[in-house]
């Protein structure tokens, strides 16, 4: 199923992903939605982070530079069968339609395919998830 991630690489983008996540986590400090706002008006913006201009992660922020090294760091076929993993971790994708993934991740092209992975911010869980379907998990 694999061709292009070795055993290593499968694992090891997961682990900065986490690590990305727990860095976000910190910096929002894991504050509950109902705690930044007061009220939901009836009309007008609905999303409780616009008013404090919220950023995720800040790009510059180490986990999150780590994780897109390493993502660049894959060959594009590598960046692909991630894109795969990722996309059955989701749910979105069965094991045994993996080359409708992979088709899927080529036609969408390696910019959108790389933004797609590093921006997911369930990452580790959806690739561990994929990799436990694939019964590629060690």
């Amino acid at each position: 199923m694999l061709k292009a991630l070795n055993p290593d690489q499968d694992h090891f983008v997961p682990l900065l992903a986490k690590a990305r996540r727990a860095h976000a986590n910190r910096v929002l400090g894991n504050v509950a939605e109902d705690d930044l706002i007061e009220s939901k008006a009836a009309r007008g913006e609905h999303n409780p982070t616009a008013e404090i201009g919220f950023a995720p992660v800040p790009p510059e922020s180490s986990p999150v530079t780590a994780l897109r090294d390493a993502i660049a760091g894959l060959s594009p076929e590598g960046r692909v069968e991630l894109y795969a993993l990722m996309r059955i971790g989701q749910g979105d994708l069965a094991v045994r339609r993996w080359h409708r993934g992979i088709t899927e991740a080529e036609a969408l092209g390696d910019d959108v395919v790389t933004a797609s992975l590093v921006e997911d911010p369930d990452l580790h869980t959806h690739i561990t998830k994929g990799l436990y379907e694939a019964k590629l998990a060690s």
